[in-house]
């Protein structure tokens, strides 16, 4: 057990091909995937995942989910996941002392992972940059624990 952290892309599968034209006018009609005999309208992206990285945690649900710390999921812009990565980047995240949780891990673990900052900002940045050229697409954040 412990905060298991995800950040995940979702993005909408078109039926139509806008860039071909039907013989009849219009789009071009594209085959979806089939799983277990369900047409796919929407991929899901993992873009990163972290385990008991409170300060990244408790940053998140401050700056976007007005502290509000249910476990739900956090939609996440373009322009937030780079100032995620930025913090990341600065060392910018909450102090020790403001992310204790019984399943949170703990000071000794948080300072390996602050050390790790530019590796993990990577991932916000791609996960910004994808969702910002990525037609019908989402990002979101969503932890357990």
């Amino acid at each position: 057990m412990g905060l298991d952290m995800y950040l995940r892309g979702d993005k909408y599968i078109d039926k139509y091909d806008h860039s071909q034209q039907a013989p009849e006018g219009g789009s071009l009609k594209v085959k979806r995937p089939i799983v277990d005999g369900f047409e796919v309208s929407n991929q899901i992206l993992d873009m990163g995942y972290w385990r008991k990285f409170a300060p990244l945690h408790v940053y998140i649900v401050n700056e976007f989910a007005d502290g509000v710390d249910e476990c739900q999921r956090i939609e996440l812009d373009g322009d937030q996941l780079r100032k995620i990565a930025n913090a990341l980047r600065d060392n910018d995240l909450p102090k020790n002392d403001d992310c204790h949780g019984f399943f949170f891990g703990g000071d000794e673990w948080w300072d390996e992972l602050r050390s790790q900052g530019k590796e993990h900002a990577k991932l916000f940045d791609e996960a910004a940059d994808w969702v910002d050229e990525t037609p019908w697409a989402s990002v979101a954040y969503q932890a357990s624990w």
